[in-house]
């Protein structure tokens, strides 16, 4: 990704994380599918990390909102 690609997406994403969609205090990070190498968006430090500890398995991502949701979160 060219640095006027990464600037098109941060304006196209209104400079926000594409997930929580907060401004965040420094550079956002591009997020890339880590099987095909693609890019995906922008993410914060924190989200970014969140995907990577949930190996970006969406049924791993479900269980866990299940369990926030069980507990009252």
């Amino acid at each position: 990704m060219t640095l006027k690609q990464r600037d098109t997406m941060l304006v196209a994403q209104g400079g926000v994380c594409a997930i929580c969609h907060r401004r965040p205090r420094h550079r956002l990070h591009i997020d890339h599918d880590h099987k095909t190498g693609k890019v995906r968006q922008l993410l914060c430090s924190g989200c970014n990390t969140g995907l990577g500890k949930f190996q970006d398995d969406p049924g791993l991502l479900r269980l866990a909102i299940e369990y926030l949701e069980r507990h009252g979160q």
